[in-house]
């Protein structure tokens, strides 16, 4: 493995597949790798056209083959308590218009990041996310340990992180993930060549030229 090989990581917290990803993006971090999440929110709120028009079928496949993923790798799976994203009654793939969880969120995301600990954000609040562990995050301490745990203060991130600035960074994420190749997550991005969805892991490692034990 060549020194200082990187990874762009692009993230939703609102994404099963990129919980399922995570543990493999800390072992590759371990590995001397420089994972570098970039934040961005759920397709539904980036690119509501692409996801407008899957009924059923594509819900139930998504259900089922999300369930079926969590039990192949071992990981404790429950859809996060509430949603980061609302969406309309009936639907997994339609927005609400009033989004209560998303700004806060986002905010502590882009601010951990800018403090040069995304991954290490990830680790905790999106593995507390959907592991089960966390019931009702949004009226208890979750958040606030979280971001202790990080060596970071809750408040002072808000607070240094508005989200007019969150959503220009998230902005410019989502316009440098189309440039990498593709629009949805988890997307790794390697030497200018994009690897969609965690199935890709094992080919993105055959590119670094690296094996994890």
């Amino acid at each position: 493995m060549s020194k200082n090989q990187r990874v762009d990581v692009w993230y939703s917290l609102q994404s099963d597949y990129c919980y399922f990803l995570l543990d493999r993006l800390m072992k590759l971090s371990s590995a001397g790798v420089d994972v570098v999440i970039r934040p961005v929110l759920g397709i539904v709120l980036r690119m509501p056209e692409a996801t407008q028009d899957r009924g059923e079928v594509a819900q139930n496949y998504f259900l089922t083959d999300t369930k079926r993923t969590a039990e192949y790798f071992g990981l404790p799976y429950s859809y996060p308590d509430p949603s980061p994203i609302q969406f309309e009654p009936g639907s997994v793939w339609i927005a609400a218009k009033d989004q209560p969880h998303i700004e806060y969120l986002y905010r502590l995301f882009v601010g951990a990041q800018r403090a040069g600990k995304g991954l290490a954000f990830v680790d905790v609040v999106g593995r507390g996310l959907w592991n089960g562990a966390n019931p009702g995050w949004d009226t208890s301490i979750f958040l606030l340990d979280a971001m202790s745990e990080l060596d970071l203060v809750h408040d002072t991130v808000l607070e240094t992180t508005p989200w007019p600035e969150a959503q220009e960074e998230l902005v410019k994420n989502h316009e440098a993930m189309l440039e990498a190749g593709h629009w949805g997550v988890p997307l790794m991005a390697y030497n200018g060549e994009p690897f969609y969805g965690q199935d890709r892991f094992d080919q993105l490692l055959w590119r670094l030229g690296i094996e994890l034990s």
